[in-house]
């Protein structure tokens, strides 16, 4: 008798089949079920060896034993004429059919009731339990986390130079940039990423509010020429490890570890994604110079200790006439830096000039970089060209996949220019790509306002300010005190102020207070109008009766830079119903003509709601169109 035929006498290749389509059928159950019970990675690993194990201990029993009336028995032991194989053989082939329509079953289940929906790379964000969520962030619009997702978490500094954790910052977005490359595989981005750093919340936790299934965390200890990079993988349904590695290498071969750490996560999650091959290439062969860009970029990110930040970018630039994101760097923080320092400090026209000496020197490098699209954009602006402006911006958005930075700019240009419920579809897609990023919710609440959609912007002016950015919630303040209810306008105003920092922030928080109970507070408004800052022309706009005050400010100033700082916040809320009157005032209007906004409104059509009137006094807005 052959092999095969034995076999099939035997009811080998029956079992074989049974056993095979049961033990799928155990995986796919296991692999729904063992992560909702926090059981960790190796016990799925454990049941998949056993059930190999068993595959062949199964085969070997068909082979050697026979199910009998009395029991099993050796199978040379049971006569031909007592056999009763045909019938276990028809068992088996009933038990076959069973199992099958079970896994059917299960498949169309998992398929279309367990994970239906679309992908989350085109779905709402992930929210935080602990903090406020907007009325449109209601589970109906979570959709399901897709298994090609990782989040990579600041690495830890374990070197004595607290210096030195700009350089595992540095490492950690240098990895996140390489792993945002590989195509199919969804990268949190670096705001709300590293938003994480030095708290102990649980991985499982950072992956649900990220909206990712793997997270990336390790250590980096640097001494001398020698760095030691621990890097590990983690699953967030089990919180269990599935790759880690620890490199001691020279700086010299810091690209090179880069590189190994990239591939291999891609070779850890190869069955998601498929093959991938991956190469780092050097953005610099000077160390020195690469260091220094590490740490400048760090501060850049972290809007803090900017004056360092341009040394640190000026130095690595110097270093290296050819490194593009040392330039590209360089020019974005001369760009921000006016907004967080005093006139004194870094004179305006100055910045500007440093910022286009940066740009000229990247855009020659790196032309087609989002972040160089993305500050040509913005120096565009300034210069009062902001079609070209918005062009740029949209371009950069539209290259740039991790740093929300350039949609959030377009979203901001459009909301200055009255373009308002575009700047809800561009900002609630800044929201999306940056979920954790405060600022990305402030100017989202501000344009809620602006429609009138008043619960929705004060829920997500709370997330905004729970996520580390306040100037959101205070408008919603003025807004309330300029609609009449100055009582709740108080309460918001009370629960939010924190303790002032010098006599003379006193003095500005309890002339805004007074304002906010009585717009016609003389000594308070004159208070406010001395401030040497811009941070008085938003309050002298809650004020009312404020904007003569306002347009004298704007009339005095002449230096484009200072200009610019100056209107950046009274213009977003412009907008906002309660704010018609200064809207439809002819000087507005003019100013609007000065910073080359009318010249965009004729040739991108007029804000929404609003349209030119030209009367005996002048040209302005008519904003009575649908009732704005």
């Amino acid at each position: 008798m052959s092999l095969l035929a034995e076999l099939r006498r035997r009811n080998v290749i029956r079992m074989a089949g049974l056993y095979l389509v049961g033990a799928w059928l155990m995986t796919q159950v296991a692999a729904t079920l063992l992560p909702v019970f926090g059981a960790p990675v190796w016990v799925m690993k454990a049941l998949v060896v056993l059930l190999a194990l068993g595959f062949f201990a199964a085969v070997v029993f068909a082979w050697v034993f026979e199910l009998t009336p009395n029991g099993i028995k050796r199978d040379a032991e049971v006569p031909a004429s007592e056999s009763i194989a045909p019938q276990t053989a028809r068992r088996l082939d009933r038990g076959i059919i069973v199992v099958l329509l079970v896994a059917l079953g299960y498949f169309a289940f998992d398929k279309f009731v367990l994970s239906p929906g679309p992908d989350l790379a085109t779905s709402s964000p992930i929210q935080s339990p602990q903090l406020p969520l907007p009325p449109s962030a209601t589970p109906a619009n979570v959709a399901p986390i897709s298994a090609a997702s990782i989040a990579v978490l600041p690495f830890v500094n374990m070197s004595t130079d607290t210096e030195n954790g700009f350089f595992a910052d540095g490492i950690s977005e240098e990895l996140l940039n390489v792993l945002a490359r590989v195509d199919g595989l969804k990268v949190a981005s670096r705001t709300s990423s590293f938003s994480f750093k030095g708290k102990d919340t649980p991985i499982p936790e950072i992956a649900r509010q990220l909206g990712v299934q793997h997270v990336l965390e390790g250590s980096v200890r640097k001494q001398g020429q020698r760095v030691r990079i621990t890097a590990q993988l983690i699953h967030a349904g089990s919180d269990g490890h599935l790759w880690s590695e620890t490199y001691d290498r020279d700086l010299t071969d810091i690209f090179k570890v880069q590189e190994e750490i990239a591939q291999a996560i891609t070779g850890e999650l190869e069955g998601i994604l498929g093959k991938r091959q991956i190469a780092v290439t050097a953005s610099t062969n000077n160390l020195d110079a690469y260091q220094a860009f590490l740490r400048g970029r760090a501060r850049f990110h972290r809007r803090d200790e900017l004056l360092e930040a341009i040394k640190d970018l000026s130095n690595a630039a110097q270093l290296d006439e050819n490194f593009a994101e040392a330039w590209i760097y360089l020019a974005a923080t001369w760009m921000v830096a006016p907004g967080y320092y005093t006139r004194d400090e870094i004179p305006g026209e100055h910045a500007m000039q440093e910022q286009r000496t940066a740009l000229q020197r990247a855009t020659t490098l790196a032309p087609e970089h989002p972040m160089v699209l993305a500050v040509r954009g913005v120096e565009s602006e300034i210069h009062r060209d902001l079609a070209g402006s918005l062009a740029l911006l949209e371009q950069a958005s539209k290259r740039s996949v991790q740093d929300s930075n350039p949609m959030m700019w377009r979203g901001i240009l459009l909301l200055r220019a009255g373009y308002v419920a575009e700047a809800i579809t561009v900002l609630e897609q800044a929201v999306a790509m940056d979920p954790l990023s405060g600022i990305n919710h402030g100017y989202l609440a501000l344009t809620y306002l602006s429609v009138g959609r008043y619960p929705q912007a004060e829920a997500t002016a709370r997330r905004a300010e729970a996520l580390g950015w306040n100037p959101a919630i205070f408008v919603i303040a003025y807004d309330l005190a300029a609609r009449g209810d100055r009582e709740r306008a108080l309460e918001i105003w009370d629960e939010f102020i924190g303790p002032a920092d010098s006599p003379a922030s006193a003095q500005r928080f309890a002339a805004t207070r007074s304002l906010l109970r009585d717009p016609r507070d003389a000594a308070a408004r004159a208070i406010l109008r001395e401030q040497p800052s811009g941070a008085a022309i938003e309050y002298l706009l809650v004020a009312f009766h404020g904007q003569d005050e306002l347009f004298d400010i704007m009339e005095q100033l002449h230096d484009r830079s200072e200009m610019q700082r100056r209107d950046l916040f009274w213009m977003r809320m412009a907008w906002m119903p309660s704010m018609r009157a200064l809207r439809e005032d002819p000087r507005f209007y003019l100013f609007a003509r000065n910073i080359g906004m009318v010249q965009l409104w004729e040739t991108r059509g007029w804000p929404d709601g609003c349209r030119r009137d030209n009367e005996a006094d002048g040209d302005h807005l008519d904003c009575s169109v649908a009732g704005r």
